[in-house]
């Protein structure tokens, strides 16, 4: 019988997915794809169940995770209702990056991919997903009405960032696997990097896309990891990697200010520097059951 999935990463994307995928393929008891980004829930989602359920036919009977790493789940409030009626016992991860670092790499993503030339202003301006990715209490709230507290965790960037092997310690925590050293989790996956060749990205990325339509979304996976992918891009200098001006910082924060404050109210564990402190009171009322929680800080 085919193995279901127990788990899935819903996003957000640029916050360490690649990261995860990477653990988590080389865990001795978990089973993932070689596929990062199936997007079965929020775009092949009429292609069936059966369909789906095929990527995890090689999953061994004693694996204790089995699932997939897709970080656009997180932006589809249709597919958190489809996880919710197929996959109702799932377990969700979810990791939130500063919001205004998030943007920026999602925007030299594009520029690697193919996708635009354009100036980060710009781009802010033509691409409403560059902002939009980052509204983590807008796209979180669906997940949080149909999914219990303890089904669905938030982890945040900046703690992979400063320790990823106690990062991994409480992934594996909540995912039920046991601790192990072997792995590699202070390497980098895939660093920030421009295309050698920019209409070469984008036939890639065009193609990449069409393979995913036609389900070949496992050889799209091992492509992406292969050597031969990695030689198309050039890796930024730690000097010369872009970045946000402060202006643009300032512009972007402002247009989150109020999902930042909507943030505070709905997760309930220490929240890191970039989320503004927020009033209890409004996070009980929000998310009554954290009224004990709240009661006993």
């Amino acid at each position: 019988m085919t193995a279901r999935p127990n788990f899935l990463f819903i996003g957000a994307d640029k916050c360490g997915s690649s990261w995860l995928h990477k653990v988590l393929s080389e865990h001795p008891q978990c089973f993932i794809p070689p596929a990062k980004d199936i997007y079965f829930f929020d775009r092949f989602y009429e292609k069936g169940l059966d369909w789906y359920l095929r990527f995890f036919a090689d999953a061994p009977g004693q694996a204790r995770c089995v699932g997939e790493v897709c970080h656009d789940y997180l932006y589809s409030a249709q597919a958190a209702q489809r996880i919710a009626r197929d996959l109702p016992d799932v377990k969700l991860v979810a990791f939130l990056r500063e919001p205004a670092d998030r943007t920026f790499s999602h925007y030299l993503y594009m520029i690697r991919s193919g996708r635009t030339r354009v100036s980060f202003r710009e781009a802010l301006e033509s691409y409403p997903e560059l902002v939009e990715h980052s509204s983590y209490a807008k796209h979180l709230a669906p997940y949080f009405e149909l999914f219990p507290e303890g089904q669905l965790k938030v982890f945040f960037y900046d703690d992979l960032r400063a320790a990823p092997r106690e990062f991994a310690r409480s992934i594996f925590e909540f995912l039920g696997l046991e601790w192990t050293d072997s792995l590699d989790y202070e390497g980098k996956v895939r660093p920030a990097s421009a295309p050698r060749s920019f209409l070469l990205a984008k036939a890639l990325k065009q193609g990449a896309a069409l393979a995913r339509n036609l389900g070949w979304a496992n050889f799209v996976g091992r492509i992406k990891n292969s050597s031969f992918a990695f030689r198309l891009y050039k890796p930024y200098k730690a000097a010369a990697k872009p970045a946000a001006t402060d202006e643009e910082r300032k512009y972007l924060l402002a247009a989150l200010d109020a999902d930042l404050h909507q943030l505070v109210r709905v997760l309930p564990q220490p929240l890191p520097a970039w989320i503004p402190a927020g009033d209890d009171a409004a996070r009980v009322q929000a998310r009554p059951d954290l009224r004990s929680e709240v009661a006993g800080n």
